[in-house]
């Protein structure tokens, strides 16, 4: 064993010490079992105090180097320190200890697993809400290479809110819809689903309670759990959701937020009638809550002139209103935005530049360039006219082979039908049992706050699904409904309705 003190040095004795002692025992040059002299032996060898000793025979019993016997004396451990055989012997975190309380919120569905089918070759999917893949917009994206060299820079970094052209282009876009903003109003963001988390993030603490549709957009569901809010529904009528019931919920529990799809809604089609949004209006106005105005769908109407946005008659800036290109233009771009008070929108801004920093820059300027071209409109239009005759061909499948039993109405506009199965049908069987014969559908069990309220439903996206697939996917859908139900009557118990006399 070899030891050389140096006091002109600032490292502690001890520590110099133990360091040489630990690096001959590591390397082999102290054997194991090694017999080390008593701490006064040392001491007095060394020059040092014996509390130097002590402290350093101290540090190397505690990394394992060490150890005392009785009648041995302290003895060499060859060995290595513990934190080296803790490495050597690594476990896996337990992950469910260690997440968050957001991730814990989450509400457990996975859409992922229907976009993934809704991508696969042999798979007719009704199930994603998506844009047709038939028809894209060649002229959005026809020469964008020589824009995008032509001017690099907006290549490298967006402003956290959006471009400011395209913020401006956006102001005229409104304006165009009878909704007068500034491009200080205006967000760019990711998509509504982004702009949904935003509000979530801005306005909900746990604990607060969040008033929605029911049944409503399921994302929106789980961004609104995810921040630990106390969802209530409202139930949907035909003409938009109940306003005595949404009233009663206002008075007693006064929510932090009303989030609502006016237009088309998701997943059950309605568009909310004139009279429920003005009393909506008068009713946040009256108790001082924002309405989150979700409105991917407004644009697609196939029954003459659209429908202007709730934000249009907003007079006291209750309304924060979404929207999105991915449901117009193409699914891909992921390009929405928000229009809401300045002070709003810098505080959103303030948070989004925590999760993304700023919306993909390629799909700002496609965008810009498609409406000031003029293209966007006349775009906007044959998708119109496309998707009406898509959801007509799907009523007309539907009416020819569904079973009079499953029922549904038939929406003016958006993306979907909503159907009522028949009594005894579960959703979630059917999507299951739908898929292995190649056609994809969405349970309506996500749509509610109670699963098993939405076990009767399910959504049918009639603009994704290629034109010449429609009506066969619908044939194939509803001979699995037929056989489901023949087996279910097949399994119901036989119940004797003679009275018997009782004795």
């Amino acid at each position: 064993m070899r030891i050389q003190i140096d006091k002109s040095i600032k490292t502690p004795l001890y520590k110099q010490i133990a360091e040489q002692i630990q690096s001959q025992i590591i390397s082999g040059e102290i054997p194991d079992g090694f017999q080390f002299p008593s701490e006064r032996q040392l001491a007095d060898t060394l020059g040092v105090n014996r509390t130097t000793v002590l402290n350093a025979y101290k540090e190397l019993k505690a990394d394992g180097l060490l150890t005392s016997h009785v009648g041995r004396g302290t003895i060499a451990v060859k060995e290595t320190a513990p934190a080296v055989r803790k490495t050597e012997s690594r476990k896996e975190p337990m992950w469910e200890y260690l997440f968050s309380d957001y991730l814990k919120n989450r509400d457990t569905f996975d859409v992922n697993k229907y976009l993934e089918m809704a991508n696969q070759k042999d798979v007719i999917s009704f199930a994603a809400g998506i844009a047709s893949f038939e028809n894209p917009p060649i002229q959005a994206f026809k020469g964008m290479e020589h824009d995008l060299l032509s001017n690099p820079k907006g290549l490298l970094v967006s402003p956290v809110a959006g471009f400011s052209s395209l913020r401006k282009v956006m102001a005229s876009y409104m304006q165009k819809r009878s909704c007068f903003c500034h491009p200080s109003e205006i967000m760019i963001v990711s998509g509504s689903q982004e702009g949904i988390d935003l509000a979530a993030r801005a306005f909900v603490n746990p604990g607060d309670i969040v008033l929605i549709e029911e049944p409503s957009f399921f994302p929106a569901i789980q961004s609104f759990r995810a921040m630990g809010a106390r969802l209530m529904a409202v139930p949907m009528e035909n003409d938009g959701m109940d306003m005595k019931i949404l009233e009663q919920l206002l008075i007693r529990y006064h929510p932090k937020l009303i989030y609502t799809m006016p237009t088309y809604h998701n997943p059950c089609g309605v568009c909310m009638s004139t009279a429920k949004r003005v009393r909506l209006l008068e009713l946040a106005g009256k108790y001082a809550i924002p309405i989150l105005e979700d409105d991917p769908y407004s644009e697609l109407s196939f029954e003459g002139q659209t429908t202007a946005p709730l934000k249009t008659m907003d007079k006291n800036g209750n309304v924060i209103y979404l929207s999105s290109f991915s449901k117009t233009i193409y699914p891909g771009l992921r390009l929405g935005w928000i229009c809401a008070d300045k002070k709003l929108i810098h505080h959103f801004s303030s948070i989004r530049q925590l999760v993304d920093l700023h919306s993909c820059c390629i799909s700002q300027q496609i965008v810009e360039r498609f409406i000031v071209n003029g293209e966007m409109e006349k775009y906007v239009e044959f998708i119109r006219r496309e998707y009406r005759e898509r959801r007509d061909m799907m009523v007309d499948a539907l009416k020819q082979y569904a079973p009079f039993e499953l029922s549904f109405a038939i929406p003016d506009g958006g993306y979907y039908l909503w159907c009522r199965l028949p009594d005894g049908l579960s959703a979630d069987l059917l999507a299951s049992q739908a898929a292995k014969n190649g056609v994809a559908i969405l349970p309506g069990m996500p749509a509610y706050l109670t699963k098993q309220k939405g076990e009767s439903y399910i959504r049918l996206n009639f603009t994704f699904p290629p034109k010449d697939k429609i009506v066969y996917g619908i044939k194939i859908l509803c001979d699995v409904i037929r056989k489901l139900l023949m087996a279910h009557q097949e399994d119901e118990p036989w119940h004797d309705n003679e009275i018997n006399p009782i004795l």
